[in-house]
């Protein structure tokens, strides 16, 4: 739905506004908790720092913070910082002449594209990183897991027989 140079810039806002103290953030931690490539993440970082959503401190413990508090940063400007727009149709994209009102299909596509923006500027960086549905914005680093296969014939001893017809355990019942 986005380019990715503004999905890069909400995941690296969101993981700023989701840290736990408001010291800068090295590009590098940055980009390994929000999977984004570092090159692509300086570029992005430094845009955002441009347009005053972001500091930037150079030298050792420098890196980047939120030149805000969270609550006073909205998706709409991250967006509007990495040049993303939300278009609305203003006039018939087909160029017809009679069209000087828009027509059903093309006013409910602009009535949905200001809604999405509307929802955008009423919606803060704190609000999506306060996690109440219980699923944080990014995904936790990969875990790894143990994982034993058994052979049919092996799971068959281990766990019994199974009744064909109705899936369940044969427990000699």
């Amino acid at each position: 739905m986005f380019p990715q140079t503004a999905e890069y810039a909400l995941r690296a806002a969101v993981h700023l506004a989701s840290r736990e103290d408001d010291a800068p953030a090295s590009a590098h931690e940055i980009a390994e908790a929000t999977k984004v490539p570092v090159g692509y993440l300086q570029k992005i970082l430094r845009m955002m720092a441009r347009r005053g959503l972001l500091t930037a401190q150079r030298g050792s413990g420098g890196g980047f913070a939120l030149a805000k508090v969270a609550s006073a940063i909205s998706v709409l400007d991250i967006l509007e910082a990495t040049e993303t727009a939300i278009p609305r149709i203003e006039r018939c994209p087909l160029g017809i002449p009679g069209h000087a009102n828009l027509c059903s299909l093309h006013r409910l596509i602009d009535q949905e594209s200001a809604r999405m923006r509307q929802t955008f500027a009423l919606t803060s960086l704190a609000d999506l990183a306060a996690d109440r549905e219980g699923t944080r914005p990014l995904c936790a680093p990969r875990e790894t897991h143990e994982v034993t296969i058994q052979s049919d014939a092996s799971r068959r001893s281990s766990l019994g027989q199974v009744d064909r017809q109705t899936g369940g355990k044969d427990n000699g019942a």
